[in-house]
């Protein structure tokens, strides 16, 4: 580039150079009257011609280094946004691997607990919330079972890892989001604090789930919704099971202050 850039100033400098001498010599050139104008007149004509083909040269140089420079920012765009969609790509694996990895943990942890203690527990829901939180990046998520009839809470189970002890929230906004039918919402908590919220995909059923993490909005597109659906179908799922052991008794949380309706 650069010994390509030193021949366009050569080249550009030897053409000026011969318009100049040419400009300066044009008295030797001319010895006589041609076409019946004088010497003067002849040498006074082409010394102009001279200087318009120097301007004229020097515009056509700039509108090529003009182009040549277009064409070199075009390059180092494209570029760029190669790069920023190979970083962008390689960020995407990396996302997926760990999301794979969280599933594997989760079958694997799932069915040796089954196998071990020959029924579900409640140790494995809390499981289940902890790999949700680690798979978004978070240290604080839960999961609420909402009877939708009576809009009140059925069961509750919090993570946390940072020592939060409750997160009060309306059943209000859980149900509109049911209502509405959106995969994922965000909604405010009692103290301020924002929560991400994805309902389970089933419809029809008297107690539904919703897990809830601790989440800042500008993450929100870095989220993988599908995952979350995993973990809360299969928190949904693990409920009603526990449900059904106990001879379809409800569970009372352990705290009712953890609780709003």
């Amino acid at each position: 580039m650069k010994i390509n850039k030193i021949f366009h100033i050569e080249w550009i400098s030897l053409v000026y150079l011969t318009l100049f001498v040419l400009a300066v010599f044009s008295p030797k050139i001319i010895k006589h009257t041609y076409f019946s104008f004088e010497e003067e007149t002849v040498e006074e004509l082409l010394i102009f011609v001279f200087g318009l083909a120097g301007i004229l040269i020097f515009s056509l140089y700039q509108r090529l280094i003009e182009h040549k420079e277009r064409e070199r920012e075009v390059v180092e765009n494209e570029r760029e946004k190669i790069k920023r969609e190979l970083v962008e790509s390689y960020k995407y694996i990396g996302s997926i691997n760990r999301q794979v990895n969280v599933l594997k943990n989760i079958a694997n942890k799932t069915s040796l607990e089954i196998v071990e203690k020959d029924k579900f527990t409640k140790d494995i829901l809390v499981s289940l919330l902890a790999n949700a939180a680690a798979s978004v990046g978070t240290k604080t998520a839960f999961v609420r079972f909402l009877d939708l009839e009576r809009g009140r809470t059925s069961h509750e189970v919090l993570h946390s890892l940072e020592g939060v002890s409750s997160l009060k929230v309306s059943n209000k906004d859980l149900i509109q989001i049911h209502d509405t039918g959106v995969s994922q919402a965000f909604i405010t908590s009692e103290c301020g604090k924002k929560l991400f919220v994805v309902p389970s995909d089933h419809r029809e059923v008297p107690e539904k789930a919703f897990l809830l993490t601790l989440l800042d909005p500008s993450l929100a597109e870095e989220i993988d919704t599908s995952l979350l659906k995993v973990f809360v179908n299969q928190a949904e799922l693990i409920y009603h099971t526990l449900k059904k052991q106990n001879g379809h008794k409800e569970y009372v949380p352990e705290a009712d202050a953890q609780l709003s309706n």
